[in-house]
């Protein structure tokens, strides 16, 4: 119970770490519009339900090639400090307890990164779903297949209301964000107790 007690900041870090990783691949950003959804998880990878309307519009819908080069740093750093959080437990080395903290508080920093990056990315990831310029002929063709076909409504300016959603970050996002902090704090404040305590008994 000691041995528990003297790095329950640790193995919380690693805990929190551990959840922060599985939500690496839900979606943390998301929109939608009048031609489908799309979503991104935090490693740039995307997954879109349209019906490419704009397919053979002389400007079709850019795709925007993310990158999750931020979750992976995220990913190496989770992995360490679950790695250095259990190692702690047997050897309880001071040297351990640094790279605990420390690769703990660089999760929380990627994690803060990759939503930074992903939510400027946000217009990029509307784009994917456009519909491409109404009065392009290849458009219009799009229309006219989508609603003969029943897969949607044929939008006539005053008379369809059409539903346009701006990118943002996920629930999932913002909850693997504060569990990473979470995660660091308590890596900290271990920290911070143990460096009290050794001082106590120097």
């Amino acid at each position: 119970m000691v041995l528990l007690r003297d790095n329950s900041g640790y193995l919380c870090a690693a805990g929190g770490s551990i959840i922060t990783f599985t939500l690496l691949f839900k979606p943390w950003l998301a929109t939608g519009g009048p031609d489908g959804t799309i979503w991104s998880n935090a490693f740039g990878q995307t997954h879109i339900t349209t019906t490419l309307v704009g397919l053979w519009s002389k400007n079709p819908p850019a795709h925007s090639n993310l990158s999750g080069t931020w979750a992976i740093f995220a990913t190496i750093a989770i992995f360490l400090t679950v790695l250095a959080a259990l190692a702690n437990l047997w050897s309880r080395t001071e040297a351990l307890a640094r790279l605990t903290t420390g690769s703990a508080v660089a999760v929380a920093l990627f994690i803060a990164f990759t939503l930074v990056y992903l939510n400027s990315k946000g217009p990029e990831l509307r784009s994917m779903i456009g519909s491409g310029p109404p009065t392009d002929l290849g458009t219009q063709v799009g229309y006219v297949i989508r609603w003969a076909s029943g897969n949607g409504q044929y939008p006539l300016p005053g008379l369809r209301k059409v539903e346009f959603e701006t990118a943002k970050l996920t629930g999932t996002a913002l909850f693997a964000g504060a569990t990473a902090m979470f995660s660091a704090v308590a890596a900290i404040a271990q920290w911070v107790r143990m460096m009290k305590s050794r001082r106590g008994t120097g």
